[in-house]
């Protein structure tokens, strides 16, 4: 598996904050908890990926083994540093600095890491992988040049 590239998870974080946007804009407390519900089993749901993930093709996989599938339970350790900063958000004035200091913090240790793990990640030993339903976690790899597959066997040197 090949990590995902701190684009896609951007572009795929961005879809999921405009169902974070929709789903806080209901009723009251209602859409605080929708909201902050998403956030933390995202990538959990639609089969352990998050609406931005499914688009764009990326998942969550544990760091020792990432032809695993992460589940509830990593999605909610991973994910609850963005919780803790959109609650934050939500309190006038220091929130306001202290919500987008703690996405920051989560996207420069993104950017610092091999592995292009954040804190959520760190905490919950997982990390983001390019995923491809429609293909073999082997066929992404890249080849070298010349290490096609040798042709199948002709009929006379079938013996």
């Amino acid at each position: 598996m090949r990590k995902a590239d701190l684009t896609s998870r951007a572009v795929a974080g961005f879809v999921d904050l405009l169902i974070v946007l929709g789903l806080a804009r209901l009723p009251d407390v209602i859409g605080l908890l929708a909201a902050a519900g998403y956030i933390l089993f995202r990538d959990g749901l639609f089969e352990h990926q998050s609406v931005g993930k499914k688009l764009i093709g990326i998942r969550i996989a544990p760091a020792d083994d990432a032809a695993a599938l992460a589940g509830f339970r990593e999605s909610v350790i991973r994910n609850v540093t963005l919780a803790v900063a959109f609650l934050l958000f939500k309190i006038p004035y220091a929130g306001w600095v202290l919500g987008p200091l703690a996405v920051l913090i989560e996207c420069l240790t993104a950017l610092g890491d091999e592995r292009a793990m954040r804190v959520g990640d760190l905490l919950a030993r997982t990390w983001a992988v390019r995923h491809s339903a429609a293909a073999p976690d082997n066929a992404s790899a890249p080849q070298a040049p010349g290490a096609e597959a040798p042709p199948a066997p002709g009929p006379a040197e079938q013996g």
